[in-house]
Order: structure tokens, then sequence, then C-alpha cells
């Protein structure tokens, strides 16, 4: 980027930033809010918006907007000149049907406890049983009562002899732990709800439970005595002494669904009397059969483009200071690159292979996510990655995993204040482009299909180690000239680089041949080791650059690379810590979610699994959060039930603007859902806070480094365009996506103004 290029960027950020934010930002949240009654307090919108003449009415009209979906939208001075302190209608009824769910989903959660607790002391002695029943409302009513009472007493005595404790006492009451209460029955009914709402919600939290033995799920829960519950004086008998009580009905739950039983003959049947073993169950938190089981929540968290991520790492890197450089290297990682490892075969045979060559071959957690069966050869293959992460990835970390880096969370990811380290997956996930989606204006870079990367990259690694000074200096003497002779065979087959497998057979075979590579690797060692760091950089370090670049061979042209490579079906980036191979495998059916939590519930459970897999792939305590955590998610799901909605309907508000108490009416329930969607979407505005000048700073560099090809400056023009994405300004088509997908909206013209 030239001198003048960074001074004209000075001069126009402030008036830049306001364009990129109006057209995209600002439109989408104010029209947003508006659209849901969300009132926009003068003091906030007078610093974005033209400052209206007193003399205005609540209906003069004062700006217009245009939404990412080119609607326009009038704000009118009552829109934005609500008193900040005054709640919204719509925020006032969606406050009061929450009440009035918490209150009914409470109640149920109250009774199923009481009969979960009754089951659960079934067959248990006296001194054994526990009580972890909810408490009643009436007694949560009495415990905050007590809790007020003790407060005001605590306020009486300090502050009684000046008779100034009831104005102490209210202003505790206006802090936010009692709800900024103005009066005692309104601290009350705050706390009493804030209670409420701690388990009134269990429905919508996930764990797993380990309450039950293996022989209570096997044979059910024999009751000892009779086994009831009482609640408003009456009782409810579940079972008679002696009967059988099903836990698969009781908790609506099925084998190698949301359980899985050690079998018969397993070491932990061995080791543990089956009335000991406590076996994991994956189930909500909710005490209420119907609502027992989370296998509902996979839908709606599919729907979100889940994801898997698989990663292999190289710490090789680009020379900052020009493309033309060669690349930085490390002395071990091209011994790794360059030493023959052992992997087997799906013949369950050995092959000889060099680490550099493995690289095609990466596939990471994806090959263990079938529809069908897992066959021995995908666990041989699996295996195989698990040992090339080990014997040369830059970050061992994931390697029990093979490779995995678990769900992505692209919100969670976009979170970062760096740009490079989002952008790339953005554009896998959203392009899709492994399910054929060629639609240009979903990615962010497009990326150039290389498939012959890694074979072109072992064949100049190759090359380039025989042909070094280095390994001809060891080939003239005479005791190593027949060792490296048949190495160079072993590496080199009719003048290309094509490996040779060495197949072991047998034990005999086998230890000549280990001893034989053996020996290639302490060479290959050696010979690296004598590399200067000049001459290591110069020449594998122009061997990566070569091979990654789209330049010519002259050492004095640019050599740039792409942003993004596929590369079968992976994808291979190159950032500031160095080379990224990444496997994403994108979920689009349930049956696929369902197998992989079986298969953790198995590994919890020590159900005598295949020994591939001994580390969990899902936190199932927090599998569904990023979805079902949401009030958005939590009101849409319980007001989509007819019967829950005809249950609200029949209960009574008083409106912000009215004395008299009211029912619900349909327009109620409507305008509280658009209001928290609305609120939601305006959460999640947080995001993108700062974002424009990240993604400003983050393309100035790209365009001062120089190194990548996807990055193009027209000077007659003083404008950054990313290639295939039409001449569209690269700042705003980056920030345009990023809003797009955070605040789930379409923009019709990314990165145009």
């Amino acid at each position: 980027m030239s001198k003048k290029m960074q001074k004209n960027k000075t001069n126009e950020q402030k008036t830049k930033r306001n364009r990129i934010l109006w057209g995209t930002f600002w439109a989408t949240a104010i029209a947003t809010a508006i659209g849901a009654g969300i009132g926009i307090p003068l003091a906030q919108a007078s610093k974005v918006l033209p400052k209206p003449s007193p003399i205005l009415n609540p209906d003069s009209h004062i700006y217009r907007i245009q939404d990412p979906s080119g609607n326009k939208i009038d704000i009118n001075y009552g829109s934005i000149d609500k008193n900040p302190v005054l709640e919204n209608k719509n925020k006032h009824i969606f406050e009061q049907i929450k009440k009035h769910i918490s209150k009914y989903l409470y109640e149920q959660e109250y009774e199923a406890s009481l009969r979960y607790q009754a089951i659960y002391n079934a067959n248990k002695s006296k001194a054994d049983e526990k009580q972890f029943a909810l408490d009643s409302i009436e007694k949560i009513t009495e415990k905050v009562k007590k809790e007020l009472d003790d407060l005001k007493k605590q306020y009486q005595k300090q502050f009684g002899l000046e008779k100034k404790w009831e104005e102490k006492f209210l202003e505790e009451l206006a802090k936010d732990s009692w709800g900024k209460s103005k009066n005692e029955a309104q601290a009350l009914d705050f706390k009493i709800n804030k209670e409420i709402e701690k388990n009134a919600y269990l429905r919508y939290k996930t764990e797993v439970n380990t309450d039950w033995t293996y022989l209570e799920l096997k044979n059910g829960v024999k009751a000892n005595k009779k086994v009831s519950y009482t609640i408003k004086g009456q009782e409810k008998v579940i079972a008679k002494k002696d009967e059988i009580i099903n836990l698969q009905n009781e908790l609506n739950i099925k084998e190698n669904v949301d359980y899985v039983l050690p079998k018969e003959d397993s070491i932990e049947n061995q080791v543990d009397s089956k009335t000991s073993i406590k076996i994991p169950i994956f189930v909500t938190k909710s005490f209420v059969k119907e609502f027992k089981n989370p296998q509902r929540f996979i839908k709606p968290w599919l729907d979100k483009k889940q994801a898997i991520l698989s990663e292999f790492a190289l710490s090789t890197k680009q020379d900052e200071t020009g493309s033309e450089k060669p690349w930085k290297v490390k002395k071990d990682e091209i011994i790794k690159l360059l030493k023959f490892s052992a992997y087997e075969t799906k013949d369950k045979k050995t092959e000889i292979k060099l680490g550099v060559e493995k690289l095609n071959d990466f596939s990471g957690f994806s090959n263990l996510i079938k529809e069908q069966e897992i066959k021995e050869e995908d666990e041989i293959k699996a295996n195989n990655d698990k040992l090339l992460i080990n014997n040369l990835s830059s970050d061992t970390s994931n390697a029990n995993k093979f490779g995995s880096k678990g769900f992505i969370n692209l919100e969670k990811t976009i979170s970062s204040e760096d740009p490079s380290s989002y952008l790339n997956l953005l554009s896998i996930v959203l392009g899709d482009v492994k399910n054929g989606n060629n639609n240009v204006n979903k990615w962010i870079y497009k990326h150039t299909e290389k498939n012959d990367l890694f074979t072109t990259l072992k064949e100049n690694l190759t090359k380039a180690f025989v042909e070094s000074k280095y390994f001809k200096d060891f080939e003239k003497l005479d005791v190593y000239s027949k060792i490296l002779g048949e190495l160079k065979k072993d590496i080199f087959s009719n003048g290309k680089s094509s490996l040779k497998l060495s197949v072991v057979k047998n034990k005999k075979n086998g230890d000549s041949e280990i001893q034989k590579y053996a020996q290639y690797n302490n060479k290959i060692e050696e010979i690296i080791n004598k590399f200067d760091e000049k001459d290591l950089v110069d020449v594998f370090g122009s061997v990566f650059r070569d091979t990654f670049s789209n330049g010519v061979a002259s050492n004095k042209a640019k050599k740039k690379i792409n942003a993004l490579y596929k590369v079968g079906n992976n994808f291979v980036s190159v950032t500031s810590k160095g080379i990224l191979i990444q496997n994403v495998h994108q979920f689009n059916n349930e049956d696929q979610v369902r197998k992989l939590i079986v298969r953790d519930l198995g590994i919890k459970s020590k159900a005598n699994y295949k020994s591939l897999f001994t580390s969990e792939l899902f936190d199932l305590t927090t599998i569904f959060s990023e979805v079902i955590n949401s009030n958005e998610f939590q009101i849409k799901d319980l007001l989509g039930n007819e019967d829950f909605k005809n249950h609200i309907k029949n209960q009574k508000f008083t409106p912000i603007d009215s004395d008299k108490e009211k029912e619900f009416t349909d327009e109620d329930i409507n305008g509280a859902i658009n209001y928290i969607s609305a609120f939601e979407k305006t959460n999640k505005t947080s995001i993108l806070n700062n974002k424009l000048d990240q993604i400003e700073k983050f393309v100035q560099k790209q365009v001062n480094d120089n190194l990548i090809e996807d990055f193009k400056y027209d000077s007659t023009q003083n404008k950054v365009t990313i290639e295939s994405h039409n001449g569209r300004e690269a700042v705003d088509y980056i920030f345009d996506t990023i809003v797009e997908y955070v605040l789930n909206v379409e923009i019709k013209e990314k990165g145009k103004r």
C-alpha cells in the first residue's frame, strides 16, 4: 500500500466508517428495534441521528434509512424520543408473560421433583434416602419474607435511633439485587420470581445424570415400601411394596439412545457390582417426564449450521517482509517431514511413508462420522491420523481426538479481535463448497483447487534434500555412499518423486525393514542438522514458497499465495502461525448426531466400546446451550404449544398504559415474541463492537504485506477489493458478511454503498 493510500485512508476513516455503519449495522439494529416496539433513548440516538428541532412533534419525520434488504424505513421523532426510564409496551407484556410462564413451569417441576425423589428412595433404606425435591412456591414465599424481615430488622437496629432506617431500607430495595423496587411488595414479588426462575426452566438445561445403577436400569427399581408423595394435602401412590418401577417409562429414556449399559462380559461388570455401577444418562435437568429427553433439541441445534473442525498444523510460514523471500522453516520440522514412519494399511499390512507424503491422507474426525457402522478400515485410518499428528504436527494437543477441535461456534470465533482467525473458517462454512454451493456472495475467499499441493511439496522437498550440498558431501564418503544410494532409490522411482511402499509381511522381514528405515532416519536427521540456518531457509524455505505460490520461477518475482486452497476434502491456508490444514464436517441429519452421543455415553459408562475412542467428543452438559439458553428459543418453544398458549391467554395482567386488568390476547403474545426476538438480535450487536476497525486494520496489513493474491489494490481509485467479488470494497464486503451472519439478515448488495 502506498503512503498516499495510507494518508487518504486516515483522512477518509471517519466518513467511511459512518457510511458502512449506516449502510448495514445501524440500519439493521434500528429497524429491528423500532419494528419490535423497542424505544431508542434520545440520548443515544442523538449520537447517530440528526438532532431534531425542539418544535417537532412525535409524528414529525426526521430521517429515512434503508435496511439491508432494501426496504426504506421512515423514523419519526416519537420513535426515538422515548423516556429511557419508561418501559415500552411489548417489553412490559413480555415480562408479565414470563412471570406466568415461570410460575406455571415451576409448579410442574415441583410436583415432578416430589415424584422423582420418591422413586429414587423407593429401594433405599431410611439411612440412605435423600431429600432433594424443590420447595413449594409457598415455602419460597416464606423464605423470601423472612429474608426481607431480617433485612428490615437489621436496618432498624442499625439506624433506628436516628430514625433513618426506613430511608436506608428503601435504598437497599432500590438496588439491582432487589429489582430496583420502590416498596416491600415489589421487592417481595421480584425476589420470589427470581427464586422461581432458578428452577422453572430446567427442561432447557442438559446433564449427564448418574442417579441410577446398572441393575436399576436393566431390571427396574423394586420398591421396599409403599412409594408415594403428597402434594396439596393429597397423597399420590406410585407403587406398592415389592412392585417394580420401570425407569425407561418414568424417565422417558431408551437404552442405546440415552444411555449405554456395559456388556455382560465387560471388565466394568467384572470389577464392580451391578448394584453399584452408576450409568451415565443423557437427559435434561427437568423432573417432568415429558421434558427429560433432550433429543428434541438436535434439530434446532443443527439448523445453526453445526460442523466439526479437525486441524493439522505446521509451523512453516511466509516471510512477512516479502512474498519473494524464502519461507521461515524450522530444522526439527523439516526432519519430521522427511523422516519415514510406519502406518497400517486397510489390509492389516504396514506401509512406510515420509511424513510429508501423509499430509495428503489427513481427514481428521470426519472419517468417523458415518451413517453406517464404522468399519475396521475407518479405525485404521483414524489411528494413522493420530499417529501423523503426534509425529509431525506443531500442535499435538488434539491427537487423541484425531485432530478434532470440536464443534465450530462461529459467533464465538467471530468475536476474536483478529480477523485472520475466522475469515477462512467463515468462507468454508458459509460457502459450503463441499456440498456444491457456488454462490459467490456467500463466502469471503473463493478457494483455489490444488489437489496436488502436498504431492508437489513432497517431490520438491525430497529433490531439494538429495541435491543439497550437505547430502552430496555425505554421499562422497565411502562409509555413507551405499546407504544414501539406497535412500535415494527408496525416495525416488523412475525419476519421479513417487515413494515405494515397503510392506512388512513377516517378523523376519519386518525386523529387517525396520532396521533399514531406522538407518535412513538417522542419516536424514544427521544431514539436516548439518545445515546452518541460512542454508536451511534458502533450500527448504524456497521449496515451500515455490510450491504454494502462483508466481514464476525467478526469485525476484512476487510469489504471492491464495488465501484458501482446497486439497481433496481439506482446506489449506497459511497464517502468521504457519500452515493450517482444516477438515470441516457439516452435519445434515439428526442420526449422525445421535450416534455420536451414544458413542460418548458408551465411553462414559465404559461399555466395552472400541478402544479407538478414549475421550468424548461432546460436552453433553452444554452441547445445545448456544441454542436453548436463549429467551427467544424458550418463549417461542413454549408458546408454540397451543395448550400452553391457551393457558397464558386465560391469565390476567395490567397493561402499562392502564389501571385495569385484562387477559392476554394473541396480539399481546405476538408483541412479546417480537420484542424478545428483537432484543436477542440487538444483544448480538455487541459481537460487532470495534469489528469495523479490526477489519480495516486487517485489510490494510494484507495490502501492505502484499503476500496474499486475493487482495487487489487499485491505486487509481485508492481501493482494495477481494478477488471474485466484482470490484466490491474489501472492508465493506467483509463487514457486511459478518453482520449478515451475526444478525441473521440477508444483505442484497454486500460491499456496495
